[in-house]
């Protein structure tokens, strides 16, 4: 590729930073504010305001954002009616003399990937602007941006349909529950009931100040983002080289642990897998290490509505979300017997290997599509 045929992204468009909002900013009524938790996880809820920002920070069905903070990634507002504009995310206002919308997305893609050399911060990654802005791209004319961007979307497609399978398939499980232990809302008053703290063997939460420990590659430390609701993400995973200390033996997980979120986001679970090796959590998840019960069972349990509204209800803190082992140990857990949650865990497991196979399939479509993108923005598309 020719410098004659690339310019940089800061010349292709507008990028418009957002507002800082403030808690008294906030409220139930109003326009929603557009935060990052919000372009990550559609199902989040979103904050409101009244506050009357510029046109600039007001944005439109179909615009083009950029989280250029924590989780770094480009997205398509997909909103019905216009919402506000948060900080640490830019607005691309593309100039549509020189570039099409669908073309600089997928530019925007490729310049944050090439960005990821250049990440500032181990714990809060974030993106420098200038050097992002004077990132360059391959700008041929707009019919052939027209030509490359309908072959990337349709591309695109592929990736986003195995997604959607996907997560068909993480909806399955809770539907497994409910039909093997009944409707989550009115499990309690089906099955023996007792308190969580009865069936713990081992309760523990994460070590603080880690930091000097953050390495390259080297046992894995797991933080609040690699806890879902009743899956184990590895995909942004953190590294350390673990010091041989008490704390460290204490904090480390074992095979069939249960892993739960206690600030924050609240009552996130997964269950620690057989081939995990060696890995540490951090202050803000606990390990619940059960007897009686499955540990599959129970992260399912606490993932569903009812676990859900009890973790909830465990939350007196008004600012800062927690719970304390007392909060934990009070839940109440409702214990079908064991040859049933056996069947549900064998379930389950099938469920997992069908979601590996796709995983596998989608990571080959992420791969061809990397590659494919790379020869586009080459001019060789």
């Amino acid at each position: 590729m020719s410098d004659l045929c690339a310019a940089p992204i800061g010349e292709l468009a507008t990028f418009v930073n957002g507002a800082a909002f403030k808690p008294d900013d906030w409220g139930n009524e109003g326009q929603r504010i557009i935060r990052i938790q919000n372009l990550t996880d559609p199902v989040k809820p979103f904050n409101r305001s009244r506050r009357e920002l510029p046109p600039a920070l007001q944005v439109k069905p179909g615009d083009i954002l950029v989280s250029w903070s924590a989780s770094l990634g480009v997205f398509e507002w997909q909103g019905p009616d216009i919402g506000l504009l948060n900080q640490h995310i830019f607005r691309v206002l593309p100039d549509e003399r020189r570039v099409e919308k669908r073309y600089l997305r997928h530019g925007l893609e490729l310049a944050l990937q090439e960005m990821s050399r250049h990440l500032h911060g181990a714990t809060m990654k974030h993106v420098n602007r200038g050097e992002f802005l004077s990132t360059k791209i391959y700008v041929p004319p707009l019919p052939e941006q027209r030509r490359i961007a309908a072959i990337l979307d349709q591309a695109d497609a592929l990736r986003a349909k195995r997604r959607r399978a996907l997560a068909q398939l993480d909806a399955l499980t809770q539907s497994i529950f409910t039909e093997m232990f009944g409707d989550p809302r009115t499990i309690l008053a089906k099955w023996p009931t007792r308190r969580l703290g009865e069936f713990l063997e081992f309760l523990t939460s994460g070590s603080r100040g880690w930091a000097s420990h953050y390495a390259e590659s080297g046992d894995l430390f797991l933080r609040i983002q690699n806890v879902r609701h009743d899956q184990l993400l590895l995909d942004d995973i953190a590294y350390v080289s673990a010091p041989d200390t008490a704390e460290a033996k204490r904090t480390r997980v074992k095979p069939g642990d249960v892993l739960m979120s206690i600030t924050a986001d609240l009552g996130r679970t997964a269950v620690v897998p057989e081939d995990i090796g060696t890995a540490y959590i951090n202050q803000h998840l606990s390990i619940l290490r059960t007897k009686e019960l499955v540990p599959r069972y129970l992260s399912a349990y606490l993932a569903s509505p009812m676990g859900q509204r009890q973790v909830s209800g465990r939350n007196r803190h008004a600012v800062k979300a927690g719970l304390n082992f007392d909060d934990i140990r009070a839940l109440l857990v409702p214990a079908p017997p064991a040859p049933l949650q056996c069947s549900f865990d064998s379930e389950v497991d099938a469920v997992e290997r069908l979601k590996s196979l796709h995983g596998a399939s989608l990571e080959k479509l992420d791969a061809l599509f990397a590659a494919l993108q790379h020869r586009a923005f080459r001019g060789e598309l």
